[in-house]
């Protein structure tokens, strides 16, 4: 039976860890700064929590999965493919959770949605 060809990780999935970590632990800051700012209530403290956890399990979904030279190489600057890509997905899995789980305020959901995935741009530059 033919090899497929094993692909070396760049980082330790300790590492990816503990940067899915920073994410959900900054998605909480960001959305209690959020409700404190807009004075209005977008999510309750468990749905809070479950957001922060929805966005550290994307961070640590696509930089395992993409945990390879190619896409954690800088061509530009000190910004990787993994750097923009993995915004995306938190976008995407804040869309899908946001989709099951209809929030009363879609206009602060939506604005918090892109403030996390902000979040997850910044953790993802910096921590990585």
């Amino acid at each position: 039976m033919p090899q497929l060809p094993q692909f070396p990780s760049v980082f330790p999935v300790s590492w990816v860890a503990g940067t899915a970590a920073v994410g959900a632990i900054a998605s909480l800051l960001v959305i209690w700064l959020y409700g404190r700012w807009s004075k209005a209530s977008v999510l309750t403290r468990r749905e809070s929590v479950v957001t922060a956890a929805v966005v550290g399990l994307s961070i640590l979904a696509w930089r395992l999965s993409g945990n390879i030279p190619e896409l954690n190489d800088d061509p530009i600057g000190a910004l990787s493919p993994n750097d923009w890509l993995c915004p995306v997905v938190t976008y995407v899995f804040l869309g899908v959770y946001g989709a099951f789980r209809t929030p009363a305020n879609l206009a602060g959901w939506a604005r918090l949605r892109a403030l996390l995935t902000i979040a997850s741009f910044v953790v993802n530059v910096v921590t990585i």
